[in-house]
């Protein structure tokens, strides 16, 4: 299973980053590749604790863990035009060249604190998580949102 915690798994986050440019059309959504951007870089701040977002309310936390072997812990993939956390929503123009710099700042950031980086142990979806499962699960996210723009 793919982690960013992986060094080759990262590398490869990272030359996908690399080749993304600001003309780069979303495949699908409402966000901007700059703004996808900003995006990840919030979700990557989630398992460290910097982003604490509001679980969501029942039943949907409910069907979250249900989700959560078969999404996070297995070969399912994050579905297109999921809803994200209020947090996470990117409204505003972004400088692209500004937030690729970010992105990339911020993987290696992740990568380098590895699992003992991780402070949150509650995701606000797929609720109770590992440090090992936030690896798995932020690969994951980059991997959904650079498919998203073709990288």
């Amino acid at each position: 299973m793919k982690s960013i915690f992986n060094g080759d798994d990262k590398n490869e986050l990272l030359r996908r980053i690399e080749r993304l440019s600001p003309t780069n059309p979303a495949l699908w959504g409402k966000m901007n590749v700059s703004q996808m951007l900003t995006h990840c870089v919030e979700g990557i701040k989630l398992p460290t604790g910097e982003v604490k977002p509001k679980r969501v309310p029942f039943p949907v936390n409910v069907l979250g863990k249900l989700l959560k072997n078969k999404i996070v812990l297995g070969e399912g993939e994050l579905r297109k035009n999921s809803p994200t956390a209020p947090e996470l929503t990117i409204g505003d123009t972004k400088d692209f060249e500004k937030e690729k710099v970010r992105l990339m700042a911020a993987v290696n950031g992740l990568h380098s604190m590895g699992e003992g980086g991780i402070k949150q142990e509650v995701h606000p979806f797929f609720g109770k998580m590992t440090q090992k499962e936030w690896g798995i699960l932020n690969y994951k996210h980059l991997d959904h949102h650079l498919r998203q723009f073709g990288a």
